[in-house]
């Protein structure tokens, strides 16, 4: 399942390639269709472009370990560049770092990297994106898989 998860966005547009490749193949081949197939294939390659997550450029598990805990809170995004889900909450978390810059620090690990791979067993995280929010003392203060609320890390950042 993780298999999946990781990979969802590959996943997606090869099946939907194949799909409307099979359609065009079916009912014979026109111009039109071959612009269709052209499109639907260049707009997966520019979602992937524009909207993959990237990581941070801490490289090993022990330089995230070290900022976890070191006065300022953390959110942690283990994510995977073709995970639709990754690539869905890449806008919101580029916001969520935008507006708390000098409060908060966003550390991306790609699970598929030695680090992200460490830390991804280490706190347990099957799925991507994990979130996993730590106060200034580098203590986890709540966890999420999937979507990330901006309320909820106002709200962390906003306690005392």
């Amino acid at each position: 399942m993780s298999f999946v998860n990781h990979y969802s966005f590959l996943l997606t547009a090869a099946v939907c390639t194949l799909a409307l490749g099979l359609l065009v193949l079916r009912r014979g081949l026109r111009g039109s269709d071959l612009t269709a197939l052209g499109a639907l294939v260049l707009g997966f390659v520019l979602a992937f472009l524009l909207l993959r997550p990237s990581a941070s450029g801490l490289a090993d598990a022990d330089q995230v370990r070290e900022q976890i805990g070191a006065g300022t809170p953390v959110l942690l995004e283990l994510q995977s560049p073709y995970c639709l889900g990754c690539m869905a909450a890449r806008p919101v978390v580029d916001r969520i770092e935008r507006e708390h810059a000098d409060r908060l620090q966003v550390i991306r690990l790609n699970i598929q990297d030695p680090a992200g791979r460490q830390l991804a067993a280490d706190f347990a995280s099957t799925f991507t994106p994990t979130f996993i929010f730590f106060d200034a003392q580098g203590q986890e203060a709540w966890r999420t898989v999937g979507a990330i609320n901006p309320l909820a890390v106002r709200q962390s950042l906003d306690q005392p």
